[in-house]
């Protein structure tokens, strides 16, 4: 049973929080179905969403033919009309004009596309860039809960200043702020801070290691409402202090109150006033909810605890679908729409349904005011005619939910609009308490979940509980660690190239820690010739013989490098066999194709033959998803390489040189010895002919040796 629910959170896990995910998309191409076909709307940012970089030029490569377009104040450039099926890669450069570029990647044919660029490295938190910078200075709500790195402050401070979206408007002093840390290894710990008169409420010697995220939560009341301020999670630069910004809107305002909560955690369906509601997302637990509280001296108390329950159904998590076909006998400007669905498999039609259609570049900028509004009849069906000559959308509300379709054209003929929604008719498992608000308290909820004996601590992102509503919290109950990588190949002499993206998502609002050496992640054995990725070399290194070893912690969301490695060729194969601790999760390999090649590929895993543009075939893998504490095994045959006789002829010649000077030097100094004796022979006669010489003896004696040394000359060699 556990094998299967750990399956089922495999093939169902969502992405961690969306704020958490935006570094994995910078420079990824997104589909979006708002946006017409044929149009690329590039946002260049510096470091983060709140930094948009104004006035900067962006070059998009279309089949290698660059266009040009200038950002916006919002940091977006525009690309409208490219031909379906292009390749398109975005360029953009920073004040040193260091360029940055995105993915290239083929342009589809049914909606538009969105990507992002980045000109400083990336800070989920960096939401302030320096005054008269790129972009100007946003309003202070517009940076409220995103965290920037200070220079000037010390390494491990955490400042905070609170403000009614108004730096000029007096600051709101004596205010309490909260800082909430959530450790790697299961901690929760808490300070208080009060405002000073410039607004400001500051934390010193805090965790700059990279185990701890970091919380900062306060309330401002504005009229007869409070707003409910929070950061996202912030991990400390270790070389730095960090500052952040919560914002009110203006003291003057009669807007709703802010609940900024609802970027962490959704809050729709509302919560009663006095009640928080705990629902469980992925597995289920068998394990209580538990509801803690951290009052303001750090005192740890159990508000409650309770068996999860199946609540009430929410309409309004609808699953939708939307499908347009031309009609030639409808003429241009007219569309019939249907809307049909219901509770799991209802299927039909829904009455009263409020449709308007507007343009699609108008809903693209959230702007409705020129759209045609009507409403079906009991069968679910309405027909709307207007004149219009550019692409639209029809936004259609079910439940109270927008649903926006894809952009269509009726300039030509008519069409219809047909759009299925389903919402389920039985709700999430969930826990209730009562909970009246309490100045000075920080509340939590988390469970446990046993898989194959490890026993994991689920928790809540930390809150306060407001005067005026309730609260919603998730218990994000996914495995802990999920590992992706997007990688590609090219043959190089005798090795597989493999390089491309790696990423490790951690689903908690917590820093996952590997050991004290940081998280392995293995490569196939036998790997070699390593290379990382200049931007990522800081916080990962190779571990010999095993892997890319992550040094610092991950943190909420997770944490992508892109590197490559090399496996050998050996008799035309390839052995790919690879350690999986954490599973890999929806990933993607692409083998460079040769005629003759062939792939076993894992069991479950299938692979297609696929041609890029450039006309170069690959064997892909577009989906693979194995378990944790498993293997990925693979053998890749038929790939080029040398003849075996190219192996052994070299060897066997290189052996007969070596044999051959041998014998060679055997003969030297065979020959060498006779020359020795001679040349001592010479000597020992040339001593005596001096000898004889001097003393003028033996005059046989001396034509004797005169005799001998003339042959010993002639016979000589040296």
């Amino acid at each position: 049973m556990r094998r299967l629910l750990l399956a089922l959170a495999l093939a169902t896990a969502a992405a961690a929080p969306a704020h958490a995910q935006i570094a994995a998309a910078i420079g990824k191409p997104l589909p979006s179905p708002d946006l017409p076909a044929g149009t690329v709307s590039v946002r260049v940012v510096a470091g983060s969403p709140s930094s948009p970089v104004e006035g900067t030029d962006v070059t998009l490569l279309v089949n290698g033919t660059p266009r040009v377009a200038r950002t916006d104040s919002a940091g977006r450039a525009i690309f409208k009309d490219l031909p379906a099926g292009a390749t398109v890669q975005a360029k953009a450069v920073d004040a040193d004009k260091k360029e940055t570029q995105s993915e290239a990647f083929p342009l589809p044919g049914d909606n538009g596309v969105r990507l992002m660029l980045t000109t400083k490295p990336w800070n989920p938190g960096a939401g302030m860039p320096a005054a008269g910078g790129a972009g100007g200075m946003p309003d202070p709500i517009n940076m409220s809960g995103q965290a920037r790195t200070e220079q000037n402050d010390a390494a491990g401070s955490f400042t905070v200043r609170l403000t009614y979206d108004d730096f000029k408007d007096v600051p709101p002093a004596g205010t309490p702020v909260a800082l909430v840390g959530y450790t790697a290894d299961d901690r929760v710990l808490v300070q208080w801070a009060a405002s000073d008169k410039e607004g400001r409420a500051a934390f010193k010697d805090l965790d700059r290691s990279g185990a701890t995220a970091y919380f900062a939560l306060a309330q401002l009341p504005r009229g007869n409402a409070i707003d409910r301020l929070e950061s996202i999670p912030t991990i400390l630069d270790n070389r730095a202090g960090m500052r952040l910004i919560l914002s009110s809107a203006k003291r003057s305002s009669s807007d709703a109150p802010i609940d900024e909560l609802s970027r962490l955690d959704k809050q729709d369906p509302p919560v009663a006033d006095g009640k928080v509601r705990v629902s469980l997302e992925g597995l289920p637990s068998e394990d209580e909810i538990r509801l803690f509280q951290i009052d303001a001296q750090g005192k740890k108390t159990e508000v409650g605890h309770q068996k999860p329950a199946v609540g009430a159904p929410d309409p309004g998590d609808i699953m939708a679908n939307a499908t347009f076909g031309a009609k030639a006998d409808l003429p241009p400007g007219n569309v019939d729409v249907l809307v049909h669905g219901g509770v799991n498999s209802d299927n039909e039609g829904m009455g009263g349904v409020v449709v308007k259609i507007v343009k699609a570049s108008a809903a693209q900028k959230g702007d409705l005011s020129g759209a045609i509004e009507s409403k079906t009849t009991d069968d679910g069906k309405v027909r709307i005619a207007l004149q219009i000559a550019e692409p639209v959308v029809a936004v259609v509300t079910v439940n109270g939910k927008d649903l926006t379709s894809k952009p269509f054209d009726l300039s030509k003929q008519g069409g219809a609009l047909d759009v299925e929604a389903h919402w389920s008719g039985t709700g999430k498992l969930e826990a209730k308490f009562d909970v009246a608000p309490s100045a000075g308290a920080i509340y939590y909820a988390e469970t446990t979940l046993d898989v194959r004996g490890d026993k994991t601590v689920y928790r809540s992102v930390p809150f306060e509980q407001v005067s005026g509503h309730g609260t919603h919290v998730s218990l994000f109950i996914y495995p802990r660690v999920l590992f992706q990588f997007s990688l590609t190949s090219q043959l190089d002499d005798q090795y597989l190239v493999v390089g491309g993206r790696f990423e490790v998502s951690n689903n908690s609002w917590a820093p996952y820690v590997g050991g004290k050496d940081g998280v392995l992640i293995p490569m196939p054995k036998g790997f070699g010739s390593t290379q990382i990725n200049e931007d990522d070399q800081q916080d990962v290194g190779v571990a010999e013989g095993q892997g890319f070893r992550i040094v610092t912690p991950i943190p909420p969301g997770g944490k992508q490098f892109h590197a490559q490695f090399a496996l050998s060729v050996k008799d035309g194969k390839i052995n790919w066999d690879m350690d999986l601790p954490f599973g890999v999760y929806q990933s993607e390999l692409e083998l460079m194709h040769v005629p003759g090649m062939s792939v076993q590929t894992p069991p479950g895993v299938k692979g297609q033959l696929m041609k890029a543009q450039n006309g170069t075939e690959f064997f892909v893998l577009p989906e693979i998803s194995i378990l944790p504490k498993q293997r990925m095994v693979m053998s890749i045959v038929g790939l080029p390489h040398d003849p075996g006789w190219k192996y052994w002829v070299p060897r066997l010649v290189g052996g007969v040189v070596v044999l051959v000077m041998a014998g060679g030097l055997a003969f030297a100094l065979l020959q060498r010895r006779p020359d020795v004796e001679r040349q001592q022979r010479r000597q020992a006669l040339l001593d005596e002919l001096v000898e004889l010489e001097r003393t003028n003896k033996d005059k046989k004696r001396r034509e004797a040796i005169l005799n001998e040394l003339e042959n010993l000359w002639g016979d000589s060699t040296s």
